[in-house]
């Protein structure tokens, strides 16, 4: 890949970054009285030009729908390799399916629920899904739905569908990721997979399912050996974290089995993920050629409409400034 083929888009990422919400607009926003006075200040930032749908503070999606779409639309066009940027998109791809599905199955309609963004029309995967015409989506996304499918018709059970789904996207990620042949993109997907596999280890074994179900929804791919991974699923939270002592994140392994051994919930172990790949993002900020800066600038607004979210809700539901404050994750900024 020619690392100077970037140039151009740098330059803009150098400016845009100068737009993120700084650590002091975030503390203004968690200490603001009520979830009105946030979207004001919300409304001195460039999130002033996506309110136009906002009557009411609860209104909030609204907005952040419109800057995530802001935000890929400008940087599909900044980028000149459009694989840089599907590498975050396709995640909205396979999270429309999995609503898509959700909605077939359970004879509800989640179209509030999908994300228009990547490279795929959602309306025409929606057509193809609801008329089960799964043949005709393309490679990795129609294996996903007809898997999917398969299984509910077997077990009825539409918690699985997030697993399944989940595997066939990490293929295409790995896919995008072998073709781009670049040690930064290595380490993010890495990171995901690896990430997404401790997660799904969890839910596996909350559910209740055992080692054929792991073998079939555990995707290869990360830093840690898949089958390392199957053959922990039977052990005690206690003992995967010894057994993970190895690896590049046993320190989040460990904080993160220890939270979900006290609250049964995989909370803290998805904050300390996405803090660790944040920590990937912010060494490259002195990388002066290249894709990271576009990879990290993406990451950030995505964390950044995270915390937004995370306040929203805290001020609507009038929860605590400090409770609130535990919950965000770390910023680029």
């Amino acid at each position: 890949m020619d690392l100077m083929q970037f140039t151009q888009a740098l330059s803009r990422i150098w400016v845009l970054e100068t737009r993120l919400l700084d650590k002091a607009k975030i503390q203004r926003m968690i200490e603001a009285p009520n979830a009105d006075d946030v979207i004001k200040i919300l409304g001195e930032t460039e999130y002033a030009n996506v309110m136009g749908n906002v009557k009411r503070a609860s209104d909030y999606e609204e907005m952040l729908s419109a800057e995530l779409q802001r935000v890929y639309s400008l940087v599909y066009e900044l980028c000149p390799v459009k694989d840089i940027v599907n590498l975050f998109s396709t995640k909205y791809i396979y999270h429309n399916v999995k609503v898509l599905l959700k909605g077939k199955f359970l004879g509800k309609d989640f179209s509030n629920l999908l994300i228009h963004l990547g490279k795929d029309d959602v309306n025409e995967i929606k057509r193809k899904i609801d008329s089960d015409s799964f043949g005709d989506l393309r490679g990795n996304i129609g294996k996903a739905v007809m898997a999917a499918v398969e299984d509910f018709e077997a077990t009825k059970d539409p918690q699985r569908i997030d697993i399944i789904v989940d595997k066939f996207m990490f293929e295409e990620l790995v896919q995008i990721k072998k073709s781009l042949n670049y040690s930064f993109t290595d380490k993010i997907i890495n990171a995901m997979i690896d990430s997404t596999n401790i997660k799904t280890l969890l839910r596996i074994k909350k559910q209740g399912k055992g080692r054929e179900f792991a073998q079939e929804v555990i995707v290869p791919g990360g830093y840690i050996d898949k089958d390392t991974l199957v053959s922990i699923i039977n052990e005690s939270p206690e003992n995967i974290i010894s057994k993970l002592s190895f690896s590049v994140y046993s320190e989040i392994v460990r904080e993160g089995l220890e939270g979900y051994i006290a609250t049964n919930s995989a909370n803290l172990l998805e904050k300390l993920s996405d803090n660790y790949i944040m920590a990937l993002m912010k060494d490259s900020k002195f990388v002066t050629f290249g894709p990271e800066r576009i990879l990290s600038y993406i990451y950030a607004k995505e964390t950044e409409i995270k915390l937004i979210r995370i306040i929203m809700v805290g001020k609507l539901n009038n929860v605590a400034e400090e409770v609130i404050r535990e919950r965000l994750r770390d910023s680029y900024v």
